[in-house]
């Protein structure tokens, strides 16, 4: 046990996080593109809004009570700029929206007295008033919306001390969702639901520098309007670990290397509604992605639906009884009940101890106009938590889709959208289970491919954790950092030593208590750390220095102590100066 445990130590300097913080970055906007109150039935007003497409959010009862949005800070006041936009309102869906050159009383607008270049394809940048520093939990995150069947866009980060960062992000089309929306074009009459993508970029490679510069361009989509509607910097605590959980899936739901063109293999692909994401060639190397865990298998069950593939879209696919040559399959021998629409539950077998910094994250689909699902949280003790989540209809974006049905040929690119529920609020409590339910969209089904839950594994057997000052030291002073918890690494550090010394960490398996005299006589000090792996570890100029350990999830964990001490190099007969044992005992 003791070499497979402490082979996979590593030496790596690292801090505990902060508490959660977001700071609102105000946009350079440069459209007036969501409609507020007074604002709807005057196309033509010389400073009222516009339309980026032919039609646009309703905000006329005032920003919508929305877990996505209340994150956020959106400008609330009539005849103002709200939004960046970017793209070209008179070649925007073929030139179809074009402002009218005159007043004449139609649903297309003139041009605005606030927009001097209706060209705004080119890149649109924000100056930052108070420039922002990168730390290395550093998260940004954008709201937007693109119309005309959705795709990416680029996002450049200037930094104060020179140099750039560029990322792309992507989205599906805008219509369906949850959020009330305009039509018309200028009008803005009354119209379908809209939805909005959040997009979120990991800032950690660049800790240290300082964003001053946001620059917006290279649209994908030339016949299609961008709006960016807000923007947060986010400095959340690290979470010591992410569970990439194993869902209990119960569709094959995504098109693997071999399944296209078989809609009635038994065991094979099939749709959601009419299509679905084409993962033949492997799962696509997008940002958006990497974080999770994909079934890559095929004829395997890949995703949760929540559904009833039967009457989904008013029937239109609902399974053939017999196999007939057409697109539409018959119901597979993986599928007993093609309702699924009842709450689809999934058991942890690593239950999570949730603490400060735990949040869960997951990527959905959901066809047919979009809209909500629950997530609920059930707990070893006390009551669940449930969490509503929502989403635009899944056409458009950046991943590869297939069509046809259950052919799952090539067909037009779709989106997945990803979700954050804060579970800080839960810390100390057990999660034991994760139940998706009460979709809004009956005429949808809704696809979840992948989620991830931060927070220590569970030890079944109750054991507590704990940290314990063993003393020992004649010199530098050591504490632990991060968490004790199983799964999550443990981690030591040593300050006030030799500034700039060669020094070693001594991590073992248990305690001891052996005087440093018996090795070096005459030497004060004791060493507590039996068996020892050795980590070299030069301080720093201020003394200090770290080790991390990584601990594998495995309940036989549970209850081992590992200890850790430092020593320096010192003159004289008494070269080896300890600082105090810090022992860790891995629990909850």
């Amino acid at each position: 046990m003791r070499t497979r445990f402490l082979s996979v130590l590593t030496t790596a300097a690292c801090t505990a996080g902060a508490a959660a913080q977001a700071i609102p970055v105000p946009l350079d906007n440069n459209f007036n593109g969501i409609v507020h109150a007074g604002e709807a039935g005057l196309p033509d007003d010389p400073s009222g809004y516009r339309s980026i497409s032919d039609r646009g959010l309703d905000f006329a009862g005032g920003v919508p009570n929305d877990p996505l949005l209340n994150a956020y800070q959106l400008i609330t006041t009539p005849g103002s700029l709200d939004i960046v936009h970017l793209g070209n309102r008179n070649t925007v869906d073929g030139g179809s929206r074009a402002f009218d050159t005159v007043v004449n009383g139609d649903q297309r607008g003139i041009q605005p007295t606030w927009l001097v270049n209706v060209d705004q394809s080119t890149p649109q940048t924000t100056v930052l008033a108070a420039p922002l520093p990168i730390a290395p939990s550093t998260v940004v995150g954008f709201l937007y919306q693109i119309s005309n069947g959705g795709g990416s866009f680029d996002v450049t980060f200037g930094f104060a001390g020179g140099g750039a960062h560029t990322v792309t992000l992507s989205g599906s089309d805008w219509f369906g969702g949850t959020l009330p929306g305009a039509q018309d074009v200028d009008q803005a009459n009354l119209g379908n639901n809209l939805s909005v993508t959040e997009g979120l970029v990991p800032m950690n490679a660049f800790a240290g520098q300082v964003v001053n510069t946001i620059t917006f361009g290279n649209r994908s989509n030339a016949t299609a309007g961008y709006a960016i509607l807000a923007c947060n910097f986010e400095y959340p605590p690290v979470p010591p670990r992410i569970n990439r959980i194993p869902l209990t899936y119960n569709w094959n739901g995504i098109v693997h290397a071999g399944e296209a063109a078989n809609p009635d293999s038994p065991n094979g692909y099939r749709s959601i509604s009419d299509r679905g994401l084409d993962f033949s060639a492997g799962v696509p190397a997008q940002s958006l992605l990497a974080p999770y865990s994909f079934v890559t298998a095929a004829n395997t069950l890949d995703i949760v639906h929540l559904g009833n593939r039967n009457t989904v879209s008013g029937g239109a696919w609902a399974f053939d009884l017999v196999a007939d040559g057409d697109s539409v399959g018959v119901q597979p021998a993986w599928l007993v009940n093609p309702n699924q629409t009842t709450p689809q539950t999934t058991t942890l077998t690593d239950r999570i101890l949730l603490d400060g910094t735990s949040d869960a994250k997951l990527l959905f689909q959901i066809s047919n106009g979009g809209g909500s699902f629950d997530v609920e949280f059930t707990f070893l003790s006390g009551a669940p938590l449930v969490a509503t989540v929502t989403g635009g209809d899944w056409f458009g974006g950046a991943l590869p889709g297939t069509g046809n049905i259950d052919s799952g040929t090539v067909g037009a690119n779709l989106s997945l959208t990803e979700r954050r529920i804060d579970l800080s609020a839960q810390a100390g409590r057990v999660l034991t289970a994760i139940s998706f339910q009460n979709a809004s969209n009956a005429n949808g089904g809704i696809a979840i491919a992948a989620m991830n839950v931060a927070g220590c594994v569970w030890c079944a057997s109750g054991t507590v954790g704990g940290v314990q000052n063993l003393g020992g030291g004649t010199g530098a002073q050591m504490n632990s950092f991060g968490s004790f918890g199983l799964g999550c690494p443990l981690g030591w550090t040593v300050s006030a030593a030799t500034p700039n010394a060669l020094g070693v960490f001594a991590v073992g398996l248990g305690t001891a208590s052996v005087p440093l005299a018996v090795a070096l006589p005459g030497c004060p000090g004791t060493i507590h750390t039996p068996n020892p792996v050795v980590v070299t570890a030069i301080t720093d100029a201020f003394g200090a220095a770290s080790v991390t350990l990584p601990v594998v999830p495995n309940q036989s964990f549970c209850g081992t102590v590992v200890t850790a001490q430092h020593y320096v190099l010192g003159p004289g007969a008494c070269f080896l100066v300890p600082s105090d044992a810090v022992a860790i005992t891995i629990g909850n």
